[in-house]
């Protein structure tokens, strides 16, 4: 690759007090030397460096942000459709589905539909109702969470819902309340993916992920840990991501989701696992709980595999020499998965492994304290608490005040000694580094914040390190990419703070207008 040599001046350089005048000099995609300078060595510096200087003074200049946790080719699908995250009201979702029925396509498909934002409306979602919005088409909508949707009578017959009820052993009472509803969350729901995701040709799902790439710069992110294996098009989409790697304005590393670690090995990808779901999500009711959820006390959730078949799918990854990684969400599916690193841990480096163990919503100090004395590394997504936390949000409305000023314990995890990185898990909340930053300074439970440094490099060095690539990414310093994410605003990081340039390998590859 032909990369620039230039010249970046600051006076607000991560790492670096404010004010103090940084010059960092790059070629060749690397950083050579970063060193602190004099107001008066300023002009020479400048004059010197002449078209190549990259003028950054009165910005905050972070290292490239990378997001450690996302659905990619997911996210790239939601872009090609119409995105919910933000309806209010059942009115208003009639509207969007009007809308996107005006489109044209044989198969509607809308997506980030938030239950926590409709509240009761939420339960005047029927099949019937969706039927009557769109009768003679298939209809469905993917939830926020990402663990349940809504079907119309069209969607549910061509998605096969029924023949996949009655395969997961579903209770004929369930099954008739979920048709009535249109809704299927749960196991079942995960055994739905794979119709769902193959309804999108290969075309559609390139052409989604150079918008998920395109909106990824945007936003300043230089790297993304992309979470991929759903359907049954897996070894395509690999292939995809492996492809788009190569490209030289951003870095992509797959963690390949599959039941064997078969065809990671086969491709070459040290990776296996991304989001294997040991339970669901607390907005669906199907994140295992330690106790009942508040508005739903009849159930604490579902675990998905016994203690047999999880130890046993790890055993398969981490006897392979492969990173693993696991979705768990409530306390009860958090110690199912600890229980089974334990019982692999004499027979398997994990420290040297860094298996992962994602989200940690509901964790404890006794779990966190397991998964640190284990080496069990976890990205964790501050914007959850963001968007659903604090003693009157979508938590709150699920798990009650108190249990949902616990979630998502970033400071407590990192202070018993487990790593953090920072991700989106895009779709489910956006594309948003400064945001997820932001949410870990300002947790709505302020024993679970944590510094600006320590926000920054959730995202940054923190984020490398859950790749394997500390040594080169996610700090800037000499040897390590030429990356920077450039912010107009303050390390306060407020709301109105965004992007001015985001640097991939010394090259500018987005700027503000």
């Amino acid at each position: 690759m032909d990369y620039p040599a230039g010249v970046l001046l600051g006076n607000d350089v991560f790492g670096y007090a404010p004010g103090q005048l940084v010059a960092i000099h790059f070629a060749n995609g690397q950083l050579e030397s970063v060193a602190a300078v004099q107001p008066a060595e300023v002009p020479a510096l400048c004059e010197s460096a002449g078209d190549r200087l990259l003028d950054a003074r009165g910005r905050l200049v972070l290292p490239g942000l990378i997001d450690a946790h996302l659905h990619a080719i997911a996210t790239g699908m939601l872009m090609l459709t119409t995105d919910l995250h933000e309806v209010t009201s059942r009115d208003e979702l009639a509207a969007a589905i009007r809308a996107a029925a005006d489109a044209g396509d044989e198969f509607i498909r809308l997506g980030g539909l938030d239950p926590s934002r409709l509240g009761a409306e939420t339960d005047l979602i029927t099949r019937a109702w969706l039927d009557d919005l769109a009768p003679d088409r298939a209809l469905y909508i993917k939830s926020v969470e990402g663990h349940s949707a809504w079907f119309n009578t069209r969607a549910w017959q061509r998605i096969g819902v029924d023949a996949m009820l009655e395969q997961c052993g579903v209770p004929p009472a369930t099954q008739q309340q979920m048709y009535a509803a249109g809704r299927v969350y749960g196991h079942t729901y995960e055994e739905l993916v794979t119709p769902i995701y193959d309804s999108y040709s290969f075309e559609e799902r390139r052409r989604g992920m150079e918008l998920v790439i395109a909106e990824a710069q945007r936003v300043g992110l230089t790297g993304l840990h992309c979470l991929e294996g759903y359907g049954e098009h897996r070894r395509h989409d690999f292939q995809m991501l492996l492809e788009l790697d190569r490209r030289d304005d951003i870095d992509l590393t797959l963690y390949c989701r599959d039941a064997t670690p078969q065809l990671a090995l086969e491709l070459g990808v040290p990776r296996f696992g991304g989001c294997w779901c040991v339970d669901g999500a607390i907005a669906a009711h199907s994140a295992a709980l330690a106790e009942p959820y508040r508005d739903r006390p009849d159930t604490d959730g579902e675990l998905y595999f016994s203690a047999d078949e999880l130890r046993g799918w790890l055993e398969t990854g981490l006897r392979a020499g492969l990173q693993v990684c696991l979705h768990a969400i409530g306390e009860r599916a958090l110690a199912q998965a600890l229980d089974a690193f334990e019982a692999l841990a004499g027979a398997c480096d994990l420290p040297a492994l860094r298996p992962r163990l994602d989200h940690f919503v509901m964790g404890t100090p006794e779990l966190a304290a397991q998964a640190a004395r284990l080496g069990v590394i976890s990205s964790m997504q501050p914007a959850f608490d963001a968007r659903w936390g604090g003693p009157d949000g979508g938590y709150a409305q699920r798990l009650g005040s108190e249990r949902a000023l616990r979630s998502n314990p970033v400071g407590m995890v990192i202070g018993a000694g487990v790593r953090v990185a920072g991700g989106s898990d895009c779709y489910i909340t956006p594309l948003d580094p400064l945001g997820g930053i932001r949410a870990a300074l300002r947790h709505h439970n302020p024993a679970m914040r944590v510094d600006f440094t320590t926000a920054v490099n959730l995202f940054a060095s923190e984020a490398a390190y859950f790749s394997f690539n500390e040594n080169d990414r996610g700090r800037i310093a000499p040897g390590c990419q030429a990356d920077f994410t450039i912010v107009r605003g303050t390390r306060k990081l407020d709301p109105e703070a965004s992007v001015a340039l985001t640097v991939k390998g010394g090259r500018v590859v987005y700027r503000a207008p």
